[in-house]
């Protein structure tokens, strides 16, 4: 039997980076991307470009974390002592040990 890999809250951390698994109070933390730098939403599928976008796009990820669908992180640059952006496991299957790796912006 597989062991379900939502049962964890699971941080994810070197001497570089930590990440851990994103909460709707990280808006603030990712305000400031969201406003000043327009050029992270260019290529995407989905934005967080501007406030309401931001809200929207934290609600969706902690959803399907609680969903059991995702894994989004937000990432914490430890050497430089602020937030850097955002990455999740997506698309996971846990029966054939499966995942995908996206929706990474720094």
């Amino acid at each position: 039997m597989i062991a379900d890999i939502f049962q964890h809250q699971p941080i994810l951390e070197n001497e570089r980076v930590l990440l851990r698994p994103i909460e709707e109070n990280d808006f603030d933390n990712l305000l400031p991307f969201s406003l000043n730098e327009p050029e992270i939403w260019k290529f995407g599928l989905v934005t967080a470009a501007g406030e309401g976008n931001l809200r929207n796009y934290i609600a969706t990820a902690v959803k399907n974390l609680n969903d059991k669908k995702e894994y989004p992180f937000i990432v914490f640059d430890k050497k430089a002592n602020r937030y850097a952006g955002s990455t999740r496991f997506y698309d996971i299957q846990q029966p054939w040990l499966s995942t995908q790796l996206g929706y990474t912006w720094y």
